[in-house]
């Protein structure tokens, strides 16, 4: 007979993915990892043993038929016996299965759950690692609205998604805000999604009907496919992240974007003096990036330097500079936009 108990065989322990599922949410409530894990579950139990059982004593009882014959009475009675237990085992299988799916039906709906209070409580992943505030602390939405200009940098992205990129490329927008960019793209009929890691910020972006995701953007770049980006577009996003983790976005972006897939990142020009005060503007911004050391950061990524875009604040036009001329006429300009290839 076979060996229920080993590894191959056994079917999905309830008990073990409560427990890790337990264990979880008393230190931090995750419905990113607890949906996961209920996957993961759900995996293991297509090869369930139930079937593995059925097909097995199916052939075995069809061979064993004509053997039965040339058997003596008390091997055939042990035959019979074997027979029965293991039909019973088969059903015992059966009901088990549906009693295990059931359980993973109601885990499913604890974690929509409890992901809903996440974005309520603000509780989840922080962006590249950072920890946030408590949320109804600072009101993100109503100051960027009110002091912040992402369309020069909307402008931009739409511009250079119609130059470059494909009708049906993904376009991937880090740090969405509220989605003033996933905005511009729907408009224009380019399929987009928004990681953010504020809360408030990503259900405000659902409440216009876009598609954004909670959580860190480094933890959602790791876990997508490889190649499965046409865009990824990242306005004042590299000035809230270490050099390490700067450098960890680049190499992430080459692996995730498609060959000639296209990476756009926008910052603050500190060769010109007068638009610090729109760094110092934002709360969220660690710490300025200048063009120079982004540019050379995306080299050693393995992404090719397409060129910048320069653009003064307030105003609808923009300049295109070269490498060349970087640091001899971008002094005027208060904002900077890196554009890379994967070549």
């Amino acid at each position: 007979m076979a060996d229920f108990n080993n590894a191959e065989t056994r079917d999905v322990d309830v008990e073990t993915l409560m427990g890790t599922i337990r264990r979880r949410v008393h230190r931090i409530p995750d419905a990113r990892y607890i949906m996961g894990a209920i996957e993961s579950t759900k995996l293991r139990a297509d090869s369930i043993v139930t079937g593995r059982i059925e097909e097995a004593d199916t052939k075995g009882e069809a061979e064993a038929r004509p053997q039965l014959e040339r058997m003596g009475w008390k091997n055939r009675l042990k035959a019979r016996v074997v027979t029965l237990i293991m039909r019973a085992l088969r059903i015992n299988f059966r009901y088990q299965q549906v009693f295990n799916n059931s359980v993973v039906s109601v885990l499913e709906l604890m974690a929509d759950d409890l992901y809903a209070h996440e974005l309520r409580l603000d509780a989840a992943g922080s962006l590249g690692g950072y920890n946030r505030t408590n949320a109804g602390l600072f009101d993100r939405a109503t100051y960027e609205q009110q002091y912040l200009d992402s369309r020069p940098f909307c402008r931009r992205s739409l511009s250079l998604f119609r130059e470059m990129l494909r009708e049906d490329d993904l376009a991937l927008n880090l740090s969405c805000g509220s989605g003033e960019l996933l905005a511009a793209f729907a408009e224009n009929g380019i399929k987009a999604i928004g990681v953010d890691s504020d809360a408030e910020m990503v259900g405000a972006c659902r409440e216009r009907g876009l598609r954004a995701l909670h959580g860190s953007i480094l933890e959602y770049l790791r876990d997508s496919p490889d190649g499965s980006c046409g865009g990824i577009f990242a306005w004042r996003v590299v000035e809230r992240l270490t050099t390490n983790q700067t450098a960890e976005l680049l190499k992430l972006s080459k692996r995730k974007l498609r060959r000639g897939g296209l990476f756009v990142a926008s910052a603050t020009n500190v060769d010109h003096l007068p638009a610090l005060k729109n760094f110092y503007l934002d709360p969220s911004l660690v710490r300025p990036v200048p063009a120079t050391l982004l540019g050379f950061m995306v080299e050693q990524s393995g992404l090719s330097l397409h060129h910048f875009r320069f653009s003064i604040a307030g105003e609808n036009g923009e300049d295109e500079l070269a490498d060349s001329a970087l640091m001899s006429t971008a002094k005027a300009y208060d904002e900077y936009t890196v554009v890379a290839v994967n070549d």
